[in-house]
């Protein structure tokens, strides 16, 4: 079975992802990694977040080394000013 062009591209594509090293525990739900930040970070703010809906007023992006993530799949939580906050969540942000 002879190779076309675009198969090479395919496989020389294929080996070089496959070289380098996997990250782990990066979690892929920014707008979620968002809301995890700023609930640990006790930044005043709404948060809810329900299957793929995910809903932040307020609130701020997390930092690139931050890597914590909520672990429900639905939750609504309110934080305000002076470090107080209600929220259905009571678990880890840990990954």
């Amino acid at each position: 079975m002879a190779m076309s062009q675009g198969d090479d591209a395919y496989k020389s594509t294929t080996e070089t992802n496959c070289d380098r090293p996997a990250v782990v525990n990066k979690p892929t739900d920014e707008a979620l990694r968002a809301i995890a930040y700023s609930m640990d970070a006790l930044i005043p703010g709404l948060y809810f977040w329900c299957g793929s809906v995910r809903i932040r007023l307020r609130g701020s992006l997390p930092e690139t080394s931050y890597l914590g993530t909520i672990h429900s799949p639905v939750g609504i939580a309110l934080v305000l000013p002076g470090y107080r906050i209600y929220s259905t969540y009571q678990s880890s942000y840990d990954p």
